[in-house]
């Protein structure tokens, strides 16, 4: 996943991941920075419902030790 995260950041500006969780995995996933998001429109209708979260790539860049965006080619 972090590999085509950065990979879509330097190319699409993308400034994080979204995982909609199973229920009961939310702490799994707040172990690796992950926090919950409050969905306002679109959500699905089933049972059990997912519990969307979200990790910053900024997180992400972090825990690689990337410095900085290369150049584009």
């Amino acid at each position: 996943m972090s590999s085509v995260a950065i990979e879509l950041r330097e190319k699409l500006g993308c400034v994080g991941v979204v995982v909609d969780t199973k229920p009961g995995a939310e702490n799994y996933f707040s172990r690796y920075g992950f926090v919950g998001l409050e969905v306002i429109e679109g959500a699905l209708e089933e049972r059990p419902a997912p519990k969307p979260m979200f990790l910053p790539l900024s997180a992400v860049v972090q825990a690689l030790g990337i410095s900085r965006l290369r150049k584009p080619n």
